[in-house]
């Protein structure tokens, strides 16, 4: 989308310089920042083969839009992704997202998950990373 604003933008300064008059275009700048993950806490159920956990996060727009949760084997292959939508978030700035990773048919391995939350324009937070054993 900022793309096809910033080409529709370059046309019409290109075709007004062609006037012969002087034109003075101002570009607005947009600043997006990223959501920030500040902490997470989680903890394995072994009985219940599930890892649950909360994600403290900063979101100095007001527009997260999806988390994602991905779990690697211990040969770095991906076995698991979940995106999920935050719209309940939506509007907030700060606060905790709760989360939770099944791994009820996982085979024995020890296993690495990184977390990060997406904005609505598309910027990641910084990653964080737990790991489990099964």
């Amino acid at each position: 989308m900022k793309r096809l604003i910033l080409v529709t933008m370059s046309v019409i300064m290109f075709l007004i310089s062609g006037c012969g008059s002087e034109i003075s275009v101002v570009w607005p700048i947009f600043q997006y920042d990223p959501p920030t993950i500040s902490d997470f806490h989680y903890s394995q159920d072994t009985l219940n083969s599930y890892v649950d956990g909360t994600v403290n996060f900063y979101a100095p727009d007001h527009d997260l839009d999806f988390i994602t949760i991905s779990v690697r084997d211990s040969r770095g292959i991906e076995v698991g992704r979940t995106v999920t939508s935050l719209g309940a978030y939506s509007g907030q700035s700060a606060g905790s997202i709760s989360f939770s990773i099944d791994y009820i048919n996982y085979q024995p391995d020890n296993y690495y998950f990184t977390i990060y939350l997406t904005d609505y324009w598309g910027y990641m937070s910084n990653p964080v990373y737990g790991s489990f054993s099964v």
